[in-house]
């Protein structure tokens, strides 16, 4: 198995700017998500970020996701698991959603608009406070 490089702090310091952008995100209807989201130029910088900074590995996602089986169902509530997990779970999780959107268009933004990316942003800032 690959060892799972180490991300530097001010890398995760990039990501955990985004915090505030998806906590107004968070705050609009579903419906008013949806249609910004199409449009929104901050996500895809986000994505472009996740790529730049090295948070995103090389695993095998889809082996791990039927391991993990309450991240596989995006409607599922995941914000307790999230709350308690450490950097390389955030990671596998991240990675989970951006290669898995390549195989299903759309995920990305389902857990955009669902919170799960909110989620894991605000575990982000906390790993990095401590």
């Amino acid at each position: 198995m690959a060892q799972i490089p180490e991300v530097k702090f001010e890398e995760l310091n990039k990501l955990v700017k985004y915090l505030d952008f998806f906590q107004r995100l968070d705050a609009m209807s579903n419906e008013e998500k949806t249609r910004y989201i199409l449009e929104c130029k901050e996500i895809q910088e986000f994505r472009k970020e996740l790529y730049n900074t090295a948070f995103l590995i090389v695993f095998d996602w889809k082996s791990w996701l039927n391991q993990n089986e309450m991240y596989k169902n995006i409607a599922n509530d995941i914000e307790e698991h999230v709350m308690n997990a450490d950097l390389e779970t955030l990671q596998k999780l991240m990675t989970s959603y951006i290669r898995g959107d390549r195989f299903t268009e759309g995920l990305f933004e389902g857990v955009i608009i669902n919170g799960h990316v909110t989620k894991i942003i605000t575990r982000l800032r906390e790993l990095t406070r401590c």
